[in-house]
C-alpha cells in the first residue's frame, strides 16, 4: 500500500524503469530472460494497483472496508482526507515519525484511544456501519418438533443481516 506522494512517486518511476528494462529482453527466447519479463511485468502490476489504490483514495469521499480490510482503513481514511502524515501527527500533537510507524505497521501498535483521537481528527463525520452474520439454524430431530411444536418455530426463524450505525 503507497502511503504518501513520495511513495507514490517513486511507485510512479519504478514502473518506468522497469519498463525500460523489460524492451531489451522482450524478444529474447532464453528461460531466464522470459522469466525475468514476467517477473517485472507482475511487479509492475502489483505497483500499478497500489497506485491506482492511492489515487482512488485522494479522490473518494466514501470508503467501505471489509473484516479484511480494517487494518488498512485508518491508513485509506487518512488518504482520503487529504492529510498528510505530518499535518495529522501536528494535529494529534505527535512526531511525524510516529504518524510513520504507526502506518508501517497497519496501526497494530496504536491503543484505541489513539485510533479513536485520530479518526476524530481526520473526519467531522464518521459512521460505522455493521453488519451481522446471519444467525445458523440449529437441526432438531423430527420427532422433538412434532411433539414441542415452538421447536419448529425457532427452527424456521432465522436472523436476516441487520445494519446497524454507531
Amino acid at each position: 500500500m503507497i502511503l504518501n506522494k513520495k511513495q507514490l512517486s517513486i511507485a510512479q518511476k519504478g514502473i518506468e524503469i522497469l519498463k525500460e528494462k523489460i524492451k531489451p529482453l522482450s524478444t529474447s527466447s532464453d528461460v531466464f530472460d522470459v522469466m525475468q519479463v514476467h517477473a517485472w511485468k507482475c511487479r509492475i502490476e502489483d505497483l500499478t494497483a497500489d497506485i491506482e489504490e492511492f489515487q482512488f483514495l485522494e479522490n473518494t469521499s466514501e470508503i467501505k472496508f471489509s473484516k479484511e480490510d480494517l487494518l488498512k482503513a485508518v491508513i485509506s481514511l487518512r488518504i482520503a482526507s487529504g492529510m498528510t502524515q505530518k499535518e495529522l501527527a501536528e494535529e494529534i500533537m505527535v512526531q511525524e515519525q510516529q504518524i510513520q510507524r504507526y502506518e508501517q505497521d497497519y496501526y497494530r501498535t496504536a491503543s484505541f484511544e489513539r485510533i479513536v483521537q485520530i479518526l476524530r481528527a481526520l473526519s467531522k463525520n464518521i459512521q460505522l456501519k455493521i453488519e451481522l452474520k446471519k444467525a445458523k439454524v440449529v437441526s432438531l430431530s423430527p420427532d422433538m418438533s412434532k411433539q414441542y411444536p415452538i421447536i419448529g418455530q425457532i427452527q424456521k426463524t432465522v436472523w436476516e443481516r441487520e445494519a446497524f450505525i454507531a
